[in-house]
């Protein structure tokens, strides 16, 4: 549910695992008997949703006997999975009640600190996430989960060369859909879109034909191809992953953003719309405000706005770290830059990956302290990330620190990657570029 990155990163994978592992717990199955017997089949034919049907049956397990700490943990994991089908941060408050009384029972259940994990990792919990991962790591050093948790917690704190390690050691272990994605975001984070892209759709070959979590690998392919400015081949990938899963969120959303990158913006937002109702996440509200303020509705984005605020106190309320995104939304819609200013460098003291250094480099620039923001924005950079928005910022930057050789590089590889990257700032790049190439020659 981040709006800084990419992607929703972290922990979406484990959440998917978990269900899986709460289904044929309660049910008593093993994973291919869950998807072959009657009991299986009379559950998969249930009008409800994976995570409600997860949830029942997991507080009848609970009921029956409500001193297991297993049974607290399959229902916390159930309603991690919630989550992710209603966009309802107080199932995070439930699930952490839960695993803070199985944790008390059973300190040292390899189910309990994997969910505990992906919980933490859920809130933005970084540090506390590592922590559930390294005992979890003990305890079952064999079991890939755990690994997913080390890696999407070195990979926030900025670890990269242990996310690395621990992302080989899961696709050792299994090399699924799970362990795939994760080297994938790894590549991308060191510039190798080729290689990001590949390990992608292994991820998706890896995974089952329809669901959630195939759904997701397929719109992250979709934003790989979009990034590199394949907008056919992104539609493709984002309606594919809307047959994956139906009406998938993230697929509408990609299918957006295309629309706007073309220009039609009506089309876009009556995507982003749909999207929206389906599952309000502040990345496509977020979105819909910026169709609106380029179709020139400012009153359209103000209320877009509005409700993200509401989205962020409520996650907030419900124990989820989000000041990093708050900053980086602020900034690029003229909030608070004093204040933005400020909890960027609190999140960056903490949480010093490639993205928030970025977040810094942007909230200093921003402040008018230009040559700390190319500091930052250069560092950001170091390790190869080639994302076109952060190419796009790192050389607003250097054109403001005076390096107009620099920033020209910058922004013509973001040009050349995508011109229509961004719904807000394209055409300040186009204007920007423009100049900078006329003054060179």
């Amino acid at each position: 549910m981040t709006i800084a990155g990419r992607r929703p990163f972290a922990g979406w994978a484990l959440a998917f695992v978990a269900i899986v592992a709460v289904v044929s717990g309660v049910l008593g199955l093993t994973r291919q008997e869950l998807f072959e017997t009657p009991a299986a089949i009379e559950h998969l034919l249930d009008g409800r949703s994976p995570g409600e049907k997860a949830i029942a049956s997991a507080q009848t397990r609970l009921a029956g006997a409500p001193d297991d700490p297993r049974a607290m943990v399959a229902l916390a994991s159930a309603y991690l999975f919630r989550v992710r089908e209603t966009a309802d941060p107080t199932y995070y408050t439930k699930a952490g009640v839960l695993l803070e009384r199985a944790e008390l029972l059973a300190p040292d259940d390899p189910d309990l600190l994997i969910a505990a994990g992906s919980l933490a990792l859920s809130r933005h919990e970084f540090s506390s996430a590592l922590v559930y991962g390294e005992r979890a790591a003990r305890v079952v050093p064999s079991r890939p989960a755990v690994y997913g948790v080390l890696t999407d917690a070195l990979v926030e704190l900025g670890r990269y060369d242990q996310a690395v390690t621990s992302a080989q050691r899961m696709v050792d272990l299994r090399p699924d859909l799970a362990s795939l994605s994760r080297i994938s975001y790894l590549r991308e984070l060191h510039g190798d879109v080729a290689g990001a892209l590949d390990a992608m759709r292994r991820a998706l070959e890896a995974g089952a034909p329809r669901g959630e979590a195939s759904a997701f690998v397929e719109a992250q392919i979709g934003n790989l191809l979009f990034a590199s400015g394949d907008l056919e081949g992104a539609d493709h990938a984002y309606e594919s992953s809307t047959h994956r899963l139906d009406a998938y969120v993230y697929g509408l959303a990609g299918q957006a953003r295309v629309r706007a990158a073309r220009g039609d913006l009506a089309g876009a937002a009556a995507l982003y719309q749909e999207a929206a109702s389906r599952l309000p996440i502040p990345d496509v509200v977020i979105a819909l405000g910026d169709t609106y303020t380029r179709m020139g509705d400012r009153a359209g984005a103000e209320k877009q706005y509005a409700l993200v605020t509401a989205m962020e106190r409520l996650l907030a309320v419900n124990g989820v770290r989000v000041d990093a995104d708050l900053a980086l939304f602020d900034l690029d819609r003229g909030g608070d830059g004093t204040a933005a200013l400020a909890t960027a460098r609190a999140e960056y003291a903490t949480r010093p990956s490639t993205p928030v250094e970025m977040i810094l480099a942007w909230a200093e620039y921003k402040s008018g302290d230009v040559t700390t923001a190319d500091r930052y924005a250069t560092a950001a950079l170091r390790h190869g990330w080639r994302d076109p928005l952060a190419l796009y910022r790192a050389g607003v930057i250097a054109h403001a620190a005076g390096d107009v050789t620099r920033a020209a590089a910058l922004l013509n590889e973001s040009s050349q990657m995508n011109p229509e990257f961004s719904i807000l700032y394209a055409t300040d790049l186009a204007t920007r570029l423009a100049r900078l190439q006329a003054a060179a020659r």
